[in-house]
């Protein structure tokens, strides 16, 4: 009999212990779509992943950012990929095969704006390694996060 109530006790203290863990993972599920709130700045690499919306003078566009701070957009085959994100400023580079073009980024982000503004020059157009062409101002916000870690 001793025995029995015994086992009984362990069984209800692993359906409590796996529950917990349930409601553990859970919760952490939530605090990790929580910590990519669209009004705050991405802290890592990982809070850039998702679908971008990039606007300036002459339009808006759609960019997809993985977990490694690289897209893609389809104006000219366009590409970025991000050399640094710290204290609310996003910085990288993009590239254009479509017109042989690439050059650099800055955005920042200010008071939880969830839009962040910044600046792309050029580095390079086809051969010319130091273009005289100035770039221009944009903004950037995201419309949709990917999580990641298999969640």
């Amino acid at each position: 009999m001793q025995k029995s109530i015994v086992k009984l006790f362990l069984i209800v203290i692993n359906v409590f212990a796996v529950g917990g863990c349930a409601d553990l993972s859970h919760q952490t599920f939530h605090e990790e779509v929580k910590g990519l709130d669209h009004s705050h700045p991405p802290r890592q690499l990982q809070d850039l992943a998702g679908v971008w919306e990039y606007a300036d003078n002459t339009g808006s566009k759609t960019i997809t950012v993985n977990e490694e701070g690289k897209g893609h957009y389809d104006w000219e085959d366009g590409w970025l990929e991000t050399l640094e994100l710290k204290d609310g400023v996003w910085k990288g580079k993009w590239i254009q095969a479509g017109n042989d073009r690439e050059g650099g980024f800055e955005l920042k982000w200010l008071d939880d704006s969830p839009v962040a503004h910044g600046r792309w020059w050029y580095t390079r157009i086809g051969q010319d390694h130091n273009p005289l062409e100035p770039g221009g101002t944009f903004t950037m916000q995201r419309t949709s996060s990917f999580l990641t870690g298999g969640k």
